[in-house]
């Protein structure tokens, strides 16, 4: 065993949680690869602790939302008001379940490295406040019937495709110079929703196939925009790259935006070398969230990313 390895240290904090144990080990352990891989991927140069933290961050999101899909609204809510008091009170129920554990573990150490009342981790808490407030409407429109649009889908799947707490927590790992005023600025708030735009697209195409399979399609927008239509999947796909071109387009030009405002008012090479960084890291999160839909097994699609839809 390896002390200084970021994934035995997350292994042993997951192991006194519980949420690792000898039952699910084997069961698990594909998925733990899989996010500490993930989270590398997104910080490849982070230090130790930040890939600590991110990979702990990740299994929760994954366990979190796992749960609320697979429960009824009513057992889901009580379990997102308890996940709300750990981000908002830093209050742990006196019979914390073994991810809520993991979570407040992250929330107490992010606490103790930036500060209670940082700025950046105030804008991660309300950011998985927003996700949380998200996760019941949108189980509850997978039950809905009748048409659904690309326009709300995108205002439901804002939150839910779950980039900005990303965003943040990736932010308080890099920022050490900037004004943190920069990042209220609504130009970067437009670039992320890009960005999960895209991730959501990508996302829905490939994992149409497994939607299908597990009769959990309604809120796949490649479903719904080629059953309504009555489109082929050849018709269908050539919608997507269209949307896709315009959610790149629209990418690149707030993007753009962003470095023409802010690069001017930053004086030194630090700075705006550190502004550059965060500009790679929003590219490195879009590009390994595409890489990790393309690789999962589950998705069936290890060469291209239409693989799963041939006849």
């Amino acid at each position: 065993m390896n002390p200084y390895d970021p994934m035995e240290i997350v292994t042993q904090k997951i192991e006194r949680f519980g949420i690792l144990n000898d039952e699910n080990r084997e069961k698990n352990r594909p998925m733990f690869k899989g996010i500490s891989m993930f989270v590398r991927s997104i910080w490849p140069s982070a230090d130790q602790e930040s890939i600590v933290l991110g990979t702990q961050f990740f299994i929760f999101s994954r366990i979190f939302d796992d749960l609320i899909d697979s429960n009824e609204p009513e057992f889901g809510i009580k379990l997102i008001n308890r996940a709300i008091n750990i981000f908002t009170l830093g209050k742990l129920e006196d019979d914390p379940k073994p991810y809520e554990k993991n979570i407040f573990d992250l929330v107490q150490n992010l606490q103790l490295r930036v500060g209670d009342q940082h700025p950046l981790m105030n804008l991660f808490r309300i950011a998985f406040l927003d996700c949380f407030d998200n996760l019941i409407p949108w189980q509850n429109m997978k039950k809905l019937n009748g048409d659904m649009s690309m326009n709300l889908y995108y205002i439901l799947r804002r939150h839910n495709i779950g980039t900005a707490p990303t965003v943040f927590l990736g932010l308080m790992f890099i920022v050490k110079r900037l004004n943190y005023e920069i990042f209220l600025d609504p130009l970067l708030k437009c670039l992320w929703d890009q960005g999960g735009r895209i991730s959501a697209l990508y996302n829905d195409v490939l994992s149409y196939e497994k939607e299908v399979r597990e009769n959990d399609v309604r809120m796949n927008s490649f479903h719904f925009m080629k059953t309504q239509n009555n489109w082929s999947d050849q018709e269908c796909l050539e919608f997507f790259e269209k949307e896709m071109d315009k959610c790149f387009e629209q990418y690149f030009i707030h993007e753009n935006l962003i470095i023409q405002k802010f690069i001017p008012t930053l004086q030194n090479k630090e700075d705006q070398e550190e502004f550059y960084q965060i500009i790679g890291f929003f590219h490195k999160l879009i590009s390994s969230l595409l890489m990790m839909y393309l690789k999962k097994p589950n998705y069936k699609s290890p060469d291209s990313i239409f693989v799963e839809l041939r006849n």
